[in-house]
């Protein structure tokens, strides 16, 4: 008897060891602890966790590669996730990665992704903090959504007014709707400008075609232009030019002087046409000189038929018509 209660006793408590070792293996394999492949473990801080827990999965690119360990308050405003993560997949995390929160569905558990992050980077090693972006919260959302609703609402209820002034007659747009000469007016106005616009385009297409004749050197004006050695005459020209009227200008200003001293009265001209007395000499002088110049040619034609002096003038005459 006490034999076979003591193998009840033993196989009892076989029964509860096995039984509790039982739980506590589909316990962890519930809370994918992992307890069956070596892993590390990587840290990731948050303003907010929107409601994750010890549990819940870690995705790389959208696989299952681990599951949150821990989720610990450090202050009121961080708080530190630990990751545990299979050893398999820490080779395609670098430690640029970018962890984010986000929902297994629509209303499935929360979850942490990791993403790739850019450029090269090393590996990450047992222990690592990773990067993070917080995601707008789904209140914020809803919040944003009544504000615009609000906003929609007002304007609606604005738009309705306005169309209900315009139906009435008010305002200027109704003016516009409604008066059928002032949309006659419209119509000729731009008629008009479509015209001006068909003209204006005309303009530039000649003033392209004879830009473009110059380019080459057609006409007049792409002969000056594409002509050097007329470049250079007309430079000449130019500078000719501004010569002469330096010295016309110069001119003129001998000519002011000349004659603001004939108004002042200084020199010979002046006296002559003031002076009366020296004007009758003058003109006896004048005549005095006629006179003797026409007795002393009366004397060459004499001396010319003298017989002294015949020889003389006839070999002049001769020499002349040889020239």
């Amino acid at each position: 008897m006490k034999t076979s209660g003591k193998r009840t006793l033993q196989l009892g408590f076989f029964v509860i060891l096995s039984t509790v070792i039982l739980v506590i293996t589909v316990y962890l394999i519930g809370q994918k602890k992992d307890i069956f492949s070596n892993t590390i473990n990587l840290r990731v801080k948050f303003g907010n966790v929107n409601g994750l827990q010890a549990g819940n999965n870690v995705r790389l690119s959208g696989i299952n590669v681990g599951s949150v360990l821990s989720v610990v308050i450090q202050n009121d405003s961080t708080i530190e996730v630990t990751m545990r993560i299979r050893e398999d997949v820490r080779l395609h995390i670098k430690q640029n990665a970018i962890a984010t929160i986000g929902t297994d569905g629509l209303m499935g558990n929360m979850l942490v992704n990791i993403s790739p992050g850019k450029g090269d980077a090393q590996i990450v090693n047992d222990g690592d903090l990773l990067q993070t972006y917080s995601r707008i919260k789904t209140d914020d959302i809803l919040k944003t959504l009544t504000t615009t609703n609000e906003n929609a609402a007002l304007l609606t209820s604005d738009l309705l007014e306005i169309v209900q002034e315009i139906k009435q007659g008010k305002g200027t747009v109704s003016y516009l709707l409604n008066d059928t000469s002032l949309r006659q007016q419209v119509f000729i106005t731009v008629s008009n400008l479509k015209r001006a616009t068909a003209q204006t385009n005309e303009v530039l297409s000649q003033l392209n075609q004879i830009s473009t004749s110059v380019k080459v050197g057609n006409g007049l004006a792409g002969w000056v232009i594409n002509d050097t050695t007329t470049q250079v005459k007309i430079k000449s020209t130019l500078e000719g030019l501004e010569t002469a009227s330096l010295k016309i200008n110069s001119s003129i200003d001998n000519l002011n002087q000349m004659l603001s001293d004939l108004g002042e009265g200084e020199g010979a001209i002046p006296a002559l046409m003031k002076d009366t007395a020296m004007a009758n000499d003058l003109r006896i002088t004048l005549k005095n000189l006629n006179v003797g110049s026409g007795k002393f040619s009366e004397d060459m034609e004499a001396l010319r038929h003298h017989f002294l002096f015949r020889k003389y003038f006839r070999d002049k005459e001769k020499e002349k018509k040889k020239e």
